[in-house]
């Protein structure tokens, strides 16, 4: 939390440029002002400076009216400058009685010049004096400016020392010392000068007393009066000497107790230094550990965004391997189908349907030939004879050509089939390795899932022993910086009691064997305060015996003889109770006001002074009740307040609380006890956080095993997976193969069913061509009407049917062969297109195996990485929370610190009101110590005179 803010607010109006009412105000921390060059933010810092007085030397003007604004094109010059500076004073650090003051200047263009105290004027040598009671005149290092922080760094040694000595507030008393001097000298020179007028002045008495002398004319009157002159000289002169040994004496006793508070002042102040210097070496310190915090925390923050963007690359990984997969199966699923188009055979041209229709063609063109020589008739019948065995040449030919045709196509076929089982062999076989391979894959999976679910196991154990380690290393943490607080705050406590122990009379009445009163002194703790406040000083006072007392006579503090503290503290108070009526009554009726003996609420006095003390001290419950009982307090009576805020007298009250060192044991017994117990704390919180972290190590060594098994598992999977896929590819083709064997062996067992029936029909018009034959070479008459004409007739009919038969022949061949050609060219286009969408799958099906294998790699670099990455954070992590260990621990230390240096800046500031005190008393003792020694030299001035005015008699 910020400290409250001691500068307020700032009010402008007419200085330099700040034309109309203008209010700056300031908050708690640090406030700043921004702006272009040319806004006025110099003119708020020479505000300042003028409001605190400032002449001219710093505020960039040649003159005091160029203050005030001058005017610009709009507006007209003002004839005022007026900056009221209003400050915090709750804590009193101007001495006067303002909380809130409101220091003003005004400057007219006439010349005239106003200082303001909250709205009242006052003269500047006042201001002046208000502020050098808070180091803030003539100080010039107020404002510190560009370039001054290098400047204090270039300076010599002896440069050097008047900024230390104006920081530590040193140049103040310097300055007070030197106008002190300046205004003694003052004093001597117009001492001199009245030296000199009564020296001038003298020869004038003389004169006057030689007049005076003749002019007399009773010698008896002389004496008399003479006489007279000398009993009054005498008893002014020693009246006279009297307030002058006093005021002396005063004099002597303020500047021994200003010495001592200066003393103070100078102790606490180093005190002060010496823990401020500890507070900057511990600032480098902690700028140092924040700096280690920072970095540590920066390599947390790369390592963890790292992680994340791994993380990220893995989710995309996982992305790309599901669209590979997709393309992959619609590649497969498309691959599949034109596959099994490639599975239909191509059928293949037939020669021999070729070389059946050209023979066709032959066959008809020399029937045709024959036909036009028969028809013609001019040919012998030998002619047709011999056609007639061209004929049966011819078929014979033809049944020859279909029965080799046939052998080749039962032959063909055979090799069909033999190939066609040989390929149902391999089918079973790769159908075997594919049931082999796919269940080594359906354990491949298992033994995965397996390992990734003892790694996500692992992983959460791991997890789990962190954030037990986090909490145990927070824990400790904690109670470390708890520890360090409350033995700071016990430091403190204790360096206030020894300092306490040790100054004023403490050593000199230790040397002598004495004890402090309050030593082993066990109150009630409701009580405490009223038991101080009630002791006030004497709980500092200390117990020795007589002879030891005389011995400190020269000493300064309190004092408790042990012989008069011998009497039993219930003796004392039995007396005070059992004394006259009114004690008896005034007791009566405090107790029914509910006031009791304070002296009751001691538990254990081991010197039995404070009961003795407390005998005629009682406590009440609010100081309204005590101011009821007041009127009738016996002599000697004290009433207390139990929260000690006051104390009754029979004519005084005392308010306000002191100090409290009862309360301050109790605190410090209670601290150490808090100290004790956090100590136990903080060494079962490390030795958990050790724990704790073994713990975590083991199973961050567990995690790092399950992901290594995870991965070895999953390298398994990916093998299996290969393996089924190649198995699966070779099935498929082996598959594929079986069916075109498949339709060859059809297309092929259709050609041999062809290829019988065209032997069977060659065979059969054999049979008719040589029984015709055989008719016409035995010379039987086909027709009556005479053998030539029957001869000619035969061989044209003969002819004729065969031309008949061929043209059927080649017709039927013919379109055989257009539907074969046009089937073919079908299958072929079907197939050309189907091999190079088979083509492009099987790439596609190579490149997303491919780029499925680099996934695969980059998969494995990136978790690999990962694991390296995660034991680097845990190891950052550690470090970093070490760094902010450490860092609470000196941030602990460093408020401990600051405490002790607002105790030593309290002790200052106490030290340096009682020497503010001391030395207006002393000034007041000097001036009554001048005014006695003036005096006394007047009175024998004037006796002079008086005396010398009486002739030879005086």
């Amino acid at each position: 939390m910020s400290a409250p803010a001691r500068l307020l607010a700032l009010r402008l109006q007419g200085f330099k440029s700040f034309a109309e009412r203008t209010v700056v105000e300031f908050g708690p921390g640090i406030s700043a002002v921004v702006g272009p060059n040319g806004s006025g933010k110099s003119n708020l810092a020479d505000a300042l400076r003028w409001s605190l007085g400032e002449q001219g030397r710093a505020l960039r003007s040649r003159k005091s009216e160029d203050v005030i604004f001058a005017g610009s094109e709009k507006r007209k010059a003002l004839g005022m400058a007026d900056v009221t500076l209003v400050l915090d004073n709750t804590d009193g650090l101007l001495p006067v009685d303002f909380s809130v003051l409101e220091l003003g200047r005004r400057l007219y263009r006439s010349g005239e010049n106003d200082y303001l105290l909250n709205k009242q004027r006052i003269r500047l040598r006042d201001l002046v004096d208000l502020l050098d009671g808070a180091h803030l005149a003539d100080n010039a290092f107020l404002f510190i400016g560009q370039g001054m922080v290098d400047q204090a760094l270039a300076l010599r040694p002896e440069e050097r020392r008047p900024l230390f000595e104006e920081v530590a507030g040193v140049r103040r008393h310097e300055r007070r010392r030197r106008k002190a001097e300046d205004q003694l000298a003052e004093s001597e020179t117009n001492l001199a000068r009245v030296e000199d007028i009564v020296a001038e002045l003298r020869p004038q008495a003389r004169r006057l007393a030689a007049q005076a002398e003749q002019q007399s004319t009773r010698m008896s009157a002389g004496e008399e009066l003479a006489s007279a002159l000398l009993a009054a000289a005498h008893v002014r002169w020693h009246e006279a000497a009297g307030v002058a040994a006093s005021a002396g004496a005063r004099v002597a006793r303020e500047r021994a107790e200003a010495d001592r508070a200066m003393a103070d002042l100078q102790a606490a102040e180093e005190a002060a230094s010496a823990v401020a210097a500890e507070m900057g070496a511990r600032a480098a310190t902690e700028r140092e550990h924040l700096a280690t915090h920072e970095t540590a925390r920066g390599l947390v923050t790369e390592l963890r965004l790292r992680e994340a963007r791994l993380a990220g690359d893995l989710e995309a990984i996982g992305r790309d391997r599901a669209r590979l997969q997709s393309e992959r199966e619609t590649a497969e699923a498309s691959l599949a189908v034109q596959r099994r188009g490639l599975a239909v055979p191509v059928p293949a041209r037939d020669h021999d349907l070729d070389a059946s229709v050209a023979e066709a063609e032959r066959l008809l063109a020399e029937a045709n030939g024959e036909l036009a020589s028969l028809r013609a008739a001019t040919r012998a019948r030998g002619e047709e004879a011999a056609a007639l065995r061209r004929a049966e040449t011819a078929r014979q030919a033809e049944a020859e050509t279909a029965r080799r045709r046939l052998a080749d196509l039962a032959r063909r076929l055979e090799t069909e089939q033999a190939a066609a089982t040989e390929v149902t062999r391999r089918r079973s076989e790769l159908e075997g390795r594919l049931a082999g391979a796919r269940a080594a894959l359906e354990g491949a999976t298992s033994a995965g899932s397996s390992a990734a679910a003892a790694r996500e196991r692992a992983r959460a154990d791991a997890a789990e022993r962190d954030a037990r380690r986090g909490t145990a290393q927070d824990r400790a943490a904690a109670s470390g910086a708890a520890l360090a607080a409350q033995a700071a705050r016990l430091a403190t406590v204790e360096a206030r009691i020894r300092e306490d122990e040790e100054r004023g009379i403490a050593r000199a009445a230790k040397r002598r064997g004495g004890r402090r009163l309050d030593e082993e002194l066990d109150v009630e703790p409701g009580l405490r305060a009223a038991v101080e406040a009630a002791l006030d000083e004497l709980t500092r006072a200390y117990v020795v015996d007589e002879a030891a007392a005389t011995s400190l006579a020269g000493e300064r503090g309190m004092l408790v003889v042990k012989e008069r503290a011998g009497a039993a503290t219930g003796a004392s108070t039995g007396a005070a109770a059992s004394g006259d009526a009114a004690t008896r009554r005034f007791l009566e009726r405090a107790a029914v006001a509910g006031a009791t003996p304070l002296a009751d609420a001691i538990r254990r006095d081991p010197s039995g002074s404070v009961g003795r003390i407390l005998a005629r001290t009682l406590v009440a419950a609010d100081l309204a009740t005590a101011l009821t009982l007041q009127p009738h307090l016996p002599a000697g009576w004290t009433i207390a307040v139990r929260d000690g805020s006051a104390v009754v007298g029979e004519l005084t009250i005392r308010l306000g609380r002191g100090d409290a060192p009862l309360e301050r044991r109790a605190e410090a017994d209670r601290l150490r006890a808090e100290v004790a117990r956090l100590r136990t704390e903080s060494e079962a919180a490390a030795a958990d956080a050790v724990t704790a972290d073994a713990a975590a190590t083991a199973g961050r060594t567990a995690l790092e095993s399950a992901t290594a098994e995870e991965a070895r598992a999953t390298a398994d999977r990916r093998r299996a997976e290969e393996a089924e896929r190649a198995a699966a590819r070779e099935l498929e083709a082996v598959v594929r193969e079986a069916g075109w064997h498949a339709a060859q062996m059809e297309r092929l067992a259709a050609d041999v069913e062809r290829a019988r029936e065209a032997v069977a029909a060659h065979d059969s018009a054999g049979l008719w061509s040589a029984t015709d034959a055989a008719e016409a070479s035995d010379g039987v008459p086909a027709d009556p009407v005479g053998p030539d004409a029957t001869n000619e007739a035969a061989a044209l009919g003969t002819w004729e049917r065969r031309a008949a038969d061929l043209r059927d022949r080649r017709d039927r061949l013919a379109a055989e062969q257009s539907a074969a050609d046009a089937a073919r060219r079908e299958v072929e286009a079907r197939r050309a297109r189907a091999e190079a969408t088979v083509a492009m799958d099987e790439e596609r099906i190579v490149r997303a195996e491919h780029d499925a294998l680099t996934l695969t790699e980059r998969e494995d670099r990136i978790a690999e990485e990962r694991r390296t990455l995660s034991a680097e954070l845990s190891a950052a992590t550690e470090r970093e929370e070490r760094a902010a260990a450490v860092l609470a621990d000196v941030r602990a230390a460093d408020t401990a610190a600051r405490e002790r240096l607002a105790t030593a800046e309290r002790a200052a500031s106490h030290a340096r009101e009682r020497l503010r005190a001391a030395d207006d008393r002393l000034r007041t003792a000097d001036r009554s110590d001048l005014e006695a020694r003036l005096g006394r030299d007047a009175l024998r001035e004037q006796l002079l005179v008086e005396l010398a005015g009486m002739g030879e008699l005086g």
